[in-house]
């Protein structure tokens, strides 16, 4: 086995068995009707399941939520506070997702705030001791310019790309290298960087391309290299309004692969950038980082592939094998003399290099209906027969690759026909089971790419699922409802926690539902007190198996209820973002009608914080290794009408009390003691400035004894009796 994985499954086993599963994330924001996002999370959550971790997903989903605030950015980014030790082991990132939204600055400080945890990067933004998981643009477009200058001839060529886009950039100047590596000057007027991606902007490029050349008949330009699959989409169309057609008159490449590529006029050769297999080497990374937190690793560059379809002037490889004759004498066994074992024995060594995920079983029993085909000639075909049980449990576990399927019926027809070449009607009959197996492939690509249009919205019942949540009015009204409507939107179970009251930021919470429902002595403790999201106790989470799930913020708004982590069944993506919104609304319309309007009674501003910790506004919700100065006092906050409790509160942050203590001091400069006394003095300046709060309910509100010992407490610590502080500043 490779070194590497045998030690990754060494350190996770030992992690397993001494029942501390390690658990990873990813966070990014994307378009997830777009593959790359939906690839990217495949991959991962296959290494994360190939690996035995647990996988949360932090991801942001956008162009979804139609009618959601323009802000959403906002709303996403309050997943940051979840993406700390103990809920999480490691992070992979995509950083240069947030780009569109926000400056690179904020973005890289925004990933700073994370460390120490160790992390690994999927997009093109350096982060300072985060390696990354790239490809090389560089071998890239080599690939590209070395298919069109060898097999076309191509010399005359133009860029498109746009100036926003770092990636873009970069091809730009592989791009510009490439010419000189080949001796071919870079023409006038031949590099078009659009101001941004949008169609209009695209056209205008376009038209300018069409006013400084003559783009029929490759008379003056041979090909546009183009930076995106999206661009190489839009310039076909734009060429297509002015009777240039693509490639008779003018040749075109993308890059990316994406949706856009495959769907337009001329389907785009582009480049594969290998997402799934980007999302899963990440998590091998991620594991190597955490396994060696002091290693400095170095950024890993992916293959890339390059995929050729018609627009560079070629035609899919399937398209030119199927007009080739598979007959050759290359593939047949030793001879006509040849005994049944040999033949055998032949087959099964073939079949193994046509189907190398297949286990020896599988292979043998490909053997045997293809003996059982060409000599007894059932009906329906026995290869049939394997081939729909190698479909059906490819589906179970990950998608169907059409043009991979195809090459596999097309390699093993190259090895049957010679065998039967000298039998007309056994010849005739293994031809036709060969057109039915490639049917076969076609149904059920044709099914999965229709139950893929049809899932991303589920409109057949999600408007049914819609008046269920709008219909509830009550708390557990939203609770059958989501124990009831789940499973119709593939969604296993959910982790549920609301907060008491509206809040203009996420506070602390009651973990109130558990679905599937947890064994008795986990269920007796809901709703339990949750005081900083990242100390959820682990035992609330799936026991015994590992888990995936969504994180999902609960907002309407500006106001916030509360998040639920949502057991990921269907890898559609907008259906998390679905159910958020429709939990959501619903929520509000609670929260209205019984009057959970009022912000938390117990809420301390950042600076009254600032001001008793004397630290800078930033340090108070730093993330050192062990306990932070946002947990300690978020939990003492909740408590500021009680006594102070050391066993109560290192039981309840999961930490010891010693080492409660120990960090305490270290942050704040103040024993547990200490600081709770002076929260609640800082609270009391709250309560003072409301003329109808008599001192006597302000003592019983923040815990004290009695009026007189809350005066004397008052005093000491602001050199003023409650009632002349209270007349200097109401």
């Amino acid at each position: 086995m490779n070194q590497g994985i045998a030690k990754r499954r060494a350190f996770l086993t030992q992690r397993k068995n001494a029942g501390n599963r390690v658990t990873i994330g990813f966070t990014g924001i994307a378009d997830f009707r777009s593959f790359i996002g939906q690839e990217y999370i495949a991959g991962m959550m296959k290494a994360a399941s190939d690996y035995d971790l647990n996988f949360i997903n932090f991801a942001g989903a956008i162009k979804y939520s139609l009618f959601d605030d323009i802000d959403f950015i906002s709303h996403y980014l309050k997943n940051f506070r979840f993406m700390k030790a103990p809920l999480v082991d490691g992070l992979v990132t995509w950083a240069s997702s947030l780009c569109s939204f926000l400056d690179n600055k904020t973005v890289i400080s925004t990933f700073n705030s994370l460390k120490p945890l160790p992390m690994v990067d999927i997009g093109y933004l350096d982060i300072e001791g985060v390696p990354c998981i790239r490809i090389d643009n560089n071998s890239s477009i080599a690939l590209i310019m070395d298919h069109l200058i060898k097999k076309h001839g191509y010399k005359n060529f133009v860029f498109m790309g746009s100036k926003i886009s770092e990636p873009h950039i970069r091809r730009l100047e592989a791009y510009q290298e490439e010419l000189k590596k080949y001796n071919i000057p870079e023409l006038p007027n031949s590099i078009y960087m659009t101001k941004t991606m949008d169609s209009i902007d695209i056209a205008m490029a376009v038209n300018q391309l069409c006013s400084a050349y003559n783009l029929k008949d490759h008379q003056e330009i041979d090909c546009i290299i183009t930076s995106s699959d999206i661009i190489a989409s839009i310039v076909i169309e734009e060429l297509d309004k002015r009777g240039i057609c693509v490639p008779k008159d003018v040749s075109i490449t993308g890059f990316n692969n994406q949706y856009n590529g495959i769907t337009a006029r001329s389907p785009v050769t582009t480049m594969n950038l290998e997402y799934f297999r980007r999302g899963y080497a990440a998590v091998e990374l991620l594991i190597d980082r955490i396994m060696n937190p002091d290693i400095i690793f170095e950024t890993r560059l992916v293959p890339t592939t390059l995929l050729i379809r018609q627009s560079c002037g070629c035609f899919e490889q399937s398209i030119v094998d199927a007009g080739k004759s598979d007959i050759s004498q290359s593939f047949s066994p030793a001879g006509s003399n040849s005994s049944e074992e040999e033949v055998r024995n032949f087959l099964f060594n073939q079949a193994r290099i046509i189907f190398p995920q297949q286990n020896e079983t599988e292979i043998t029993n490909l053997v045997d209906s293809i003996f059982i085909d060409i000599y007894e000639q059932q009906t329906p075909s026995s290869m049939l027969r394997w081939f729909q049980n190698l479909l059906q449990n490819i589906r179970k576990d990950s998608t169907l690759v059409n043009s991979e399927l195809q090459q596999n019926i097309t390699n093993l027809r190259a090895v049957i026909l010679p065998m039967v070449k000298d039998d007309d009607s056994q010849f005739s009959h293994i031809e036709n089971i060969f057109h039915q197996l490639r049917s076969l492939v076609s149904v059920f690509i044709e099914y999965d790419t229709l139950s893929t249009r049809e899932n991303s919205y589920m409109m057949n019942n999600m408007s049914q699922i819609a008046m269920n949540f709008a219909s509830a009015t009550t708390g557990k009204q939203i609770q059958d409802v989501l124990r009831y409507q789940l499973s119709e939107m593939e969604i296993p179970g959910i982790m549920l926690c609301l907060s008491e009251n509206m809040t203009m930021d996420l506070s602390s919470s009651n973990l109130e539902l558990i679905l599937p429902e947890p064994p008795a002595d986990i269920k007796e403790k809901l709703p339990f007190k949750i005081y900083d999201p990242t100390c959820i106790p682990k035992s609330f989470f799936p026991q015994g198996r590992r888990y995936s799930v969504m994180l999902e913020i609960l907002y309407h708004a500006d106001r916030y209820f509360g998040y639920a982590f949502l057991e990921i069944g269907t890898q559609n993506i907008s259906i998390y973002d679905t159910v958020r919104m429709l939990l959501s609304n619903a929520l509000h319309a609670v929260y209205m009608k019984e009057g959970r309007t009022k912000e938390h009674s117990m809420l301390l501003s950042g600076e009254q914080l600032v001001g008793i910790l004397h630290l800078p506004s930033d340090n108070v919700q730093e993330n050192k290794n062990g306990i932070t100065v946002r947990q300690i006092t978020n939990y003492l906050v909740e408590h500021l009408n009680e006594m102070t409790n050391l066993d109560k509160m290192a039981d309840e942050l999961m930490v010891s009390k010693s080492h409660l203590v120990r960090r305490a001091k270290e942050l704040t400069g103040y024993t547990i003691q200490t600081l709770h006394e002076k929260l609640k003095i800082e609270q009391a300046k709250n309560l003072l400035q409301v003329d109808t709060i008599k001192l006597s309910e302000i003592a019983v509100r923040l815990g004290f004894q009695n009026q007189n010992y809350f005066s004397s407490v008052f005093k000491k610590n602001t050199g003023m009796s409650p009632r002349a502080w209270a007349h200097r500043y109401r």
